[in-house]
């Protein structure tokens, strides 16, 4: 992974992800616990370990951090690759020659920028995916919660009608 591309994909995360994965270490692996305790010390963010954890797995998911050891965490090095530079500027010089040649090259190049498109769209629409299911384990948790938090109502409001009763 590039540079620009881990800043493109950090900017696709939430505030406390980005928190997150500033101490995520790149040469060693950490707990996701040690991960905590170096946001509190650092007094960085104020979120529970839950949501410490879900950014973990947010960063997980999109690749830029990875678990080599269940529960540890490690950043995904980044490799810099100044060749790459090079050969795009060698295929900038030609697709302007190209365009002067003739309309068929530009309806390749038409073609190649559509595949480009659509590979894009795929990887949106399995990013998109994933969030869903992410949502609808939440919505779920809530749900969980929401019926624990009810009937603890239930109990309470039994407990105080007892209480004025007797």
């Amino acid at each position: 992974m590039n540079a620009a591309k881990l800043q493109n994909m950090l900017a696709g995360q939430s505030s406390l992800a980005r928190k997150v994965f500033q101490v995520v270490p790149i040469q060693e692996r950490w707990s996701a616990h040690d991960i905590f305790n170096s946001l509190m010390v650092a007094e960085t963010t104020g979120a529970q370990f839950p949501a410490v954890r879900r950014g973990l797995g947010e960063l997980k998911d999109a690749g830029l951090i990875r678990e080599p050891v269940n529960g540890h965490f490690q950043r995904t090095a980044i490799t810099i690759t100044p060749q790459r530079e090079h050969s795009m500027s060698k295929e900038t010089k030609p697709a302007v020659g190209t365009t002067k040649k003739s309309e068929g090259s530009a309806l390749d190049t038409l073609a190649v920028l559509s595949g480009e498109v659509i590979s894009f769209a795929e990887e949106v629409g399995q990013r998109m995916k994933k969030l869903a299911v992410r949502i609808e384990e939440v919505a779920l948790s809530v749900e969980a919660e929401r019926e624990v938090n009810a009937e603890a109502l239930d109990k309470f409001k039994l407990l105080q009608s007892l209480l004025k009763g007797g």
